[in-house]
């Protein structure tokens, strides 16, 4: 720092001073109020609170303490943004920003309520001094987005938002990626994971819109976000929460772990019932009579939304339930079914892979998939109707169709072993579940997805 800066600084600390004797004698800012609604007050080290208004400065040592309609969001000087949300009690523990990796400090409780964070260069520069502390938790960071609430019940809920964090109880770390969830129940237990995101109240009306500090776009521009406490997540995952009908599914699951075990899809890979979304996870379809719920989810992805009606979702529900029968591997892809297949102009067109499940033995064993193709020919006018080919190479095995015959967004090939469904406008995704036999005996599944 330059003196000039150091003299700026100080005059800045007298002036807040005379305005709000409870700072005196604070420590160099740590960021600025940079929204308010609501009732939200800050409390200094020596206990004596007052209310926070836009444009303040934060301090180390400073809590921060929203009411029942009270909303705050903090810039700090290394450009890294902190929402609060009401009923919340955020204390800024330690704050050092010296552009220092070694003196470099962010460690900040949350004590009750729930908060959205996006790291500024504190955490770039050492990850290790970035620490969100809770009373069941601690959350560290090996990326630079992350949600965290407590629940009614006292535990406490981390939802990754962008790359990755760590959340760390009872002598276990987790690692969670982007869209991963865990659930903390007490300090003595390790997180678990969960379908269920981060209990964080969706924001009210956007405010008017702000520039974050040092971060930067991935093409080098300003970040720009809503100054709102909460902005809509990117790719609509909140959004993509609820009941909704109209869809088209495909399902592979066994019944029991045994090689000989027959599999079921949902209806043949047609249009299904109700689908229960949480942030674009399917953990439940209705189909012909039958209820599919996931138990254990343990991979899942989506593109798209419900309301731009181009949703597309796939995962693994390593356990579930098919009315009151325990099913096991269930791959599936879920969908919005294109209205109106291609007929002209590109009918013939190759996709690309974009998203897959591991795929897993009858048994439950983890293999890999090497590669997937998909080519399409949407002319109705070809012998047979419209047509596919599908190939996925496995360390299990492979699978290859090269006559499946369609004539709406959803099919199934003659030999059983390939269902999927076209998405989107012009049928721009489609999504395929395959199965096949493994050499000696048994079966193997997995779900892809594709784009053209």
């Amino acid at each position: 720092m330059t003196t000039t800066f150091n003299l700026q600084q100080s005059l800045l600390v007298l002036a807040l001073s005379g305005i709000y004797p409870m700072l005196a004698g604070a420590a160099t800012s740590a960021g600025i109020a940079q929204f308010i609604a609501g009732d939200v007050n800050v409390r200094g080290a020596d206990g004596r609170t007052g209310a926070l208004v836009k444009g303040k400065d934060i301090e180390s040592g400073q809590a921060i303490l929203t009411g029942v309609n009270g909303r705050a969001q903090v810039k700090f000087s290394d450009g890294g943004l902190i929402s609060l949300q009401p009923n919340t009690e955020f204390k800024i523990a330690n704050y050092v920003d010296q552009a220092d990796p070694k003196e470099d400090r962010f460690l900040v409780d949350l004590l009750r309520g729930s908060m959205r964070a996006i790291t500024g260069l504190i955490g770039k520069r050492n990850r290790a001094n970035y620490k969100v502390t809770t009373t069941t938790a601690t959350i560290g960071i090996r990326g630079s987005g992350f949600s965290a609430g407590y629940n009614p019940d006292g535990s406490l809920g981390v939802t990754a938002e962008k790359d990755a964090i760590e959340v760390c109880s009872g002598g276990t770390c987790v690692g969670v990626v982007a869209g991963e969830s865990v659930r903390v129940n007490s300090s003595n237990e390790p997180p678990v994971r969960t379908v269920n995101r981060a209990s964080v109240p969706t924001p009210g009306a956007v405010q008017d819109v702000v520039t974050v500090g040092n971060q930067t776009t991935n093409d080098g521009k300003s970040l720009v976000i809503n100054s709102n406490p909460l902005p809509p997540l990117p790719d609509g995952r909140v959004t993509n929460t609820g009941t909704f009908t109209g869809l088209v599914g495909a399902l592979h699951y066994h019944t029991a772990l045994n090689p000989t075990d027959q599999s079921g899809t949902f209806s043949n890979a047609g249009t299904v019932g109700n689908v229960k979304l949480d942030a674009g996870k399917v953990l439940e379809v209705q189909s012909s009579g039958d209820t599919f719920k996931s138990s254990t989810l343990v991979e899942s992805g989506s593109l798209g939304t419900i309301a731009s009606n181009d949703f597309i979702g796939w995962g693994n529900w390593k356990t579930g339930m098919k009315n009151a029968t325990a099913i096991y591997e269930g791959h599936f892809v879920v969908g919005q079914p294109t209205a109106v297949l291609p007929m002209t102009g590109n009918v013939f067109a190759t996709y690309t892979l974009i998203g897959s499940t591991t795929p897993t033995s009858y048994m439950g064993a983890s293999g890999t998939l090497t590669s997937a193709s998909l080519s399409v020919n949407f002319d109705p006018t070809q012998a047979g109707g419209r047509m596919l080919q599908f190939n996925a190479a496995t360390s299990f095995g492979n699978v290859a169709e090269n006559f499946v015959y369609f004539s709406s967004s959803s099919f199934t090939s003659l030999s059983g072993r390939v269902s999927g469904i076209f998405t989107g406008a012009n049928a721009d995704r489609a999504g395929i579940v395959y199965n096949g036999d493994m050499v000696g005996a048994g079966t193997f599944s997995g779900s892809v997805v594709f784009k053209k």
